[in-house]
């Protein structure tokens, strides 16, 4: 199974369900803030937002959306909002863009697109801003690819590494470490040490086993737990990361019933919640994280409703809203989060338009120049 292939190489574009208004642009340049990336996979581009300090909503940046080449499918951002890069898997290539000095716009990074193997999947970079990592799911490879500190410009390194068959998400943990790829066909993650210097990736042990057809990953901010969306079921696989190793061992009482085909899960920075995005349920699981253990009991609400078909969840670096990609409707969900308890009540002027087909999500504050 493709999971593009309901818009992307050749395959028919379905209709956009439903249209919402806008949000307002922003009226002053603000160079500084959080900002919020829509991969828009039927549309060919990707939306960019600034996020309302006061409210939680978003707020096109000027020009918005801007091309892509075809079928984006994954949007990543370096860790100061500097660079964003877009695997576009239509056209097997990777476009970059920079925020504008002034924080209203985006610009073309020197060289983009860059040119890539065919079908590129998900794009990560790690938190050092140095590399860039690609997986090729029909391949069974990834890449890396180094970064130019100043430019953002895109060079080979000739690293790829081997994964499992069907490779979807690549994930670096927080510390630089250790790099986690879900194996869609395989039901499995397999764990890597990060060489910092040249970004080749070395295997770690056998692949853990998940339930059936894992996605997107998640790992806390402290490194010590991991957790993927398992889309061939309803359930979220946890797991110990050893801190020496990076080899993954299940978390007692794992997986963890979430909703109807689980696309995506994240984490808030504050550790104390994860949310999953259910593709078939239409709505948002919520999770209390015991952290010591790594258990998941669900809030008091949840599932909390989405658009259709959610495909990505993310949380805001301040840890006060939630932003899910409704793949059939052509929109962003936003949440503000209920400090106390998890849970999510929409916030005003939600869901937010995007271009059609929102695929990937990606959430940064940006510091500026």
């Amino acid at each position: 199974m493709k999971l593009w292939k309901e818009y992307g190489c050749g395959a028919a574009i379905p209709a956009c369900l439903a249209l919402f208004a806008p949000a307002a642009v922003a009226d002053q340049p603000v160079a500084h803030g959080e900002y919020v990336f829509s991969a828009n996979q039927a549309d060919h581009n990707l939306s960019a937002y600034r996020i309302d300090a006061g409210n939680g909503a978003l707020l096109p940046l000027d020009g918005s959306p801007f091309m892509t080449g075809s079928f984006p499918v994954s949007v990543t951002v370096s860790p100061g909002g500097d660079f964003i890069y877009v695997t576009n898997q239509g056209s097997g290539s990777l476009s970059g863009f920079s925020i504008t000095d002034d924080g209203r716009s985006l610009e073309p990074l020197p060289g983009s697109p860059y040119s890539v193997d065919s079908c590129p999947d998900a794009v990560t970079m790690t938190p050092d801003g140095r590399f860039l990592l690609v997986s090729y799911e029909d391949e069974g490879i990834v890449e890396t690819f180094r970064i130019d500190a100043e430019s953002g410009a895109l060079s080979a390194t000739n690293q790829r590494a081997k994964t499992g068959r069907h490779p979807i998400s690549v994930t670096v943990a927080p510390n630089g470490r250790f790099v986690f790829i879900s194996n869609y066909d395989d039901d499995s993650i397999n764990a890597y040490r990060l060489d910092a210097d040249s970004g080749a990736l070395m295997p770690v042990g056998a692949g853990a086993k998940t339930d059936t057809h894992p996605i997107y990953i998640a790992v806390s901010a402290d490194n010590r737990l991991l957790y993927t969306a398992n889309y061939g079921s309803t359930t979220v696989s946890a797991f110990r990361i050893d801190p020496a190793s990076g080899m993954l061992s299940p978390v007692p009482g794992s997986p963890f019933v979430a909703g109807a085909k689980p696309y995506s899960v994240t984490i808030d920075p504050e550790q104390r919640f994860l949310y999953v995005a259910n593709w078939a349920g239409h709505d948002v699981s919520v999770f209390t994280l015991h952290h010591d253990s790594g258990l998941l009991t669900e809030v008091a609400g949840s599932p909390f409703k989405a658009g259709w078909y959610p495909y990505a969840v993310v949380v805001d670096p301040r840890d006060h809203y939630v932003y899910v990609a409704n793949n059939g409707e052509a929109s962003i969900s936003a949440y503000d989060i209920e400090q106390g308890t998890g849970a999510l009540k929409p916030l005003p002027g939600s869901p937010f338009l995007s271009g059609q087909g929102p695929y990937s999500l990606a959430i940064v504050a940006n510091h500026g120049s």
